[in-house]
């Protein structure tokens, strides 16, 4: 591809640095990251269900913040679920001492919550 001027090179490259996508999370049934494996989604603040999971692995390059809930909407209820600050290639055990039905992850190690 051939670019006539600078400021086209630099719009198109910073065109594909922003196409990359977010890192991602999957969650395990196992306390390891072993076991079933759950669906592969991206942090990028959505709520994701975890009922039967009680692991998670990020991937990808950068440190999220991982948001728990006891409810499957991830409505924040005070004293219910927990937080985890963890970086790409961590088993996080999830273990807040009552049931996890829901969690965030965020985009960077800011929580969202």
């Amino acid at each position: 591809m051939k670019f006539t001027s600078p400021f086209i090179y630099l719009a198109f490259v910073l065109v594909v640095s922003l196409s990359a996508e977010a890192d991602t999370i999957v969650a395990f049934s196992g306390s390891s990251c072993d076991g079933d494996v759950g669906s592969t989604v991206q942090c990028d603040g959505s709520c994701h269900q975890f009922s039967g999971r009680h692991s998670l692995r990020i991937s990808g390059s950068s440190t999220h913040c991982v948001t728990y809930f006891e409810n499957t909407s991830c409505q924040f209820v005070e004293s219910e679920g927990g937080t985890n600050i963890f970086g790409p290639g961590v088993c996080q055990n999830v273990n807040t001492g009552g049931p996890v039905d829901s969690f965030l992850c965020a985009p960077t190690s800011l929580c969202l919550v």
